[in-house]
């Protein structure tokens, strides 16, 4: 007996040693996901990863969508006149994602270098799409800021196009050039005035087009399928679009100007998934966005 206690004395340290040296369980935490479904549409908002949007994922009877559907509507970046380049807020900024009754919000804090916070509403339609607001509140003066806000783009990339001179015009960005459609040549002078230069040093040129756009709507629609994904703004609140052809992205620039201390300023997106057999489908939705957008301003 005696014998037999002290091997099973010898064997507890090793056993605890082993024990010891195991690594840890690997800790999975859900991901909480805020799903939505509306207007013959589903999808989801991810809280925890604030910088990609929304995501479409279905359509009705189970068709498919195309991918022009992920990472709709991000707030990606903010700039300012004689400022040390681009912020991206969703790499950056703390940010804070919460469900208030039928819409997601995503609430961004201030960093050392950029006096603003942001909110940012995405509220599904009932008739397919969502509307986006985004408000902003600035700790100091800030010279002609602009955020902006994009979607991303599969690397097989349908045609994107632009209400311009008259008619829609398919906007070519090539694979290193960001195209830029301005509401007028105050904002073509926000473009040219320094605070892109990043995106120059990086190799990817600036192209401004002189005609503008008629209206804030960026079209890409899918040819194969007849889907078109709009994105639209109100033209007081949206100082350009553009296409970015180097790293996929079609995307809106809003707010456009000098702002003062603890002022607050609040922008309305809308994006719109529908078939459309023409480009001139799409206006239609456009015109009822303007309407009830200002509307709820009153």
């Amino acid at each position: 007996m005696a014998g037999k206690k002290k091997a099973s004395q010898a064997r507890r340290p090793a056993r605890a040693e082993a024990t010891r040296a195991r690594p840890p369980a690997p800790l999975l935490r859900p991901a909480p996901v805020y799903e939505f479904s509306a207007g013959g549409l589903a999808g989801h908002v991810r809280l925890t990863d604030p910088g990609r949007g929304l995501v479409f994922s279905q359509a009705a009877e189970g068709k498919c969508l195309p991918a022009v559907c992920h990472e709709v509507l991000s707030l990606r970046h903010y700039l300012c006149r004689g400022g040390g380049g681009l912020l991206a807020p969703r790499e950056e900024s703390p940010c804070e994602g919460r469900v208030e009754k039928d819409t997601a919000v995503f609430s961004y804090e201030k960093v050392k270098e950029w006096p603003v916070t942001a909110t940012v509403h995405y509220q599904v339609l009932s008739q397919g799409g969502a509307d986006a607001v985004f408000a902003f509140t600035f700790g100091k003066p800030v010279r002609g800021f602009e955020a902006g806000v994009e979607t991303l783009m599969p690397r097989w990339q349908p045609a994107a196009y632009v209400h311009s001179g008259g008619s829609w015009v398919r906007a070519v960005a090539g694979p290193q050039v960001q195209r830029f459609y301005p509401r007028n040549l105050g904002a073509a002078e926000l473009i040219a005035d320094g605070r892109w230069e990043p995106l120059r040093l990086a190799g990817v040129a600036v192209a401004i087009e002189r005609q503008g756009y008629d209206y804030p709507m960026v079209a890409v629609r899918d040819e194969r399928t007849g889907w078109a994904l709009v994105y639209m703004a109100l033209t007081e609140e949206c100082t350009s679009v553009w296409v970015n052809g180097a790293h996929r992205t079609v995307g809106l620039s809003l707010v456009g100007s000098d702002v003062k201390a603890r002022e607050k300023v609040s922008c309305r997106l809308r994006v719109v998934l529908c078939q459309a057999e023409g480009l001139d489908d799409t206006l239609a939705h456009y015109r009822q966005f303007v309407q009830e957008a200002r509307a709820a301003r009153k």
